[in-house]
């Protein structure tokens, strides 16, 4: 017994063994390192990656009813289309918004004082409580603090800046990579094991189908969100004779549609907000319209149509939504549905081929 106490465990590790796990170890830090030094880069490249998956079908239908079928001439057309609808977009929501927000807190302070001069239960308030001063003092501060907020401001020059040369770069990437992404695809099922080749197609095919189906089906809930905003704004500005571009604002719940679970929400508070500034009964009107809307998209529009687009649980879903907004802010959020997708088949298909292998 006092002789199984007394003996040692010796382990010996031969030099070799701990140079190759230092070397290992300095090589880990190293990718992290690198990793993180292009990770602005790397977002981009897989932000351009996810939309050129997006596009592909257009310009693969495209490319079909040209007689010269040059996926280059189609790729053109796509891009044409696409920017013309966005620069229209942005030229008819902008201006106005701008406007709007400018004349509204310009107007602040004789709101106030016609507001504070009527008889009511806020105007007694003040008077009893000898705030006209206090009020007075706040809606000129507030006045002067934004009463440059329809100007160029200098200090967001840097990150306008950044954002044109990353967009201008995805779009580039995006380019090149619906022009070449189909070659590509040959040259890497041909390198693959020939009894390996059809089976890893079709893998590829499989999430390409997620990818597509899943923008589809967001671009119908936001065109079904908008057109019915679009319903909703127009009646509501004609019940209480007020002007308000209308078509923008339902652009913007179109917008905003396409991102998942917060895309809607995000929409309806800035087309709200845009109401407040013209009229306060018909934001009011606006707001109550999209809390019942929204009520009904989630238990009818949006779970028919994504049913049909992938098999993820809503709580998957939001996960994945998360990490995609805290990674890629919105853009990311829009990618990170149809990526978890995309990780699911590719488990579902590791583990129906180990089973396979462990059944034979």
């Amino acid at each position: 017994m006092n002789g199984d106490k007394d003996k040692h465990v010796r382990i010996s590790v031969d030099s070799r063994t701990i140079v190759r796990t230092i070397v290992i170890v300095f090589l880990a830090i190293i990718l992290i390192g690198l990793i993180k030094a292009i990770s602005s880069a790397l977002i981009l490249i897989f932000i351009a990656f996810f939309l050129a998956l997006a596009l592909n079908p257009a310009v693969s239908w495209i490319s079909k009813q040209l007689k010269s079928g040059s996926r280059v001439r189609a790729t053109g057309i796509a891009y044409v289309i696409v920017l013309t609808l966005l620069i229209t977009f942005f030229a008819l929501v902008i201006p106005p918004l701008v406007r709007q927000t400018a004349d509204f807190i310009k107007d602040v302070p004789q709101t106030v004082q016609n507001f504070t001069a009527d008889d009511s239960a806020f105007s007694r308030f003040i008077d009893r409580n000898h705030l006209n001063d206090q009020v007075d003092s706040l809606t000129e501060d507030f006045s002067n603090k934004f009463k440059d907020v329809g100007q160029p401001v200098l200090s967001t020059a840097g990150a306008v800046g950044t954002a044109v040369i990353s967009t201008i770069t995805v779009l580039v990437l995006t380019f090149m990579m619906l022009i070449e992404g189909p070659a590509w695809f040959d040259k890497i099922i041909a390198i693959q094991p020939k009894d390996k080749r059809h089976p890893r197609k079709e893998l590829a095919k499989k999430m390409y189908r997620v990818v597509t189906n899943y923008v589809n089906g967001q671009v119908i809930v936001a065109f079904i969100a908008g057109f019915f905003a679009l319903i909703g704004l127009l009646v509501a500005s004609n019940i209480f004779n007020v002007s308000i571009n209308a078509v923008a604002l339902a652009g913007i719940i179109m917008l905003f549609g396409l991102l998942p679970l917060i895309g809607a929400t995000i929409g309806a508070v800035i087309v709200v907000l845009a109401c407040l500034l013209v009229s306060l009964p018909l934001a009011i009107t606006m707001g109550i319209f999209f809390v019942v809307y929204q009520q009904v998209e989630n238990l009818t529009i949006q779970p028919y149509v994504q049913s049909k687009t992938n098999s993820l649980t809503p709580l998957t879903v939001f996960v994945a939504a998360l990490i995609g907004a805290s990674l890629g802010g919105i853009m990311g959020a829009f990618v990170a549905i149809p990526v978890a997708g995309c990780i699911r088949i590719l488990l579902s298909n590791y583990y129906s081929n180990r089973a396979a292998k462990t059944d034979n």
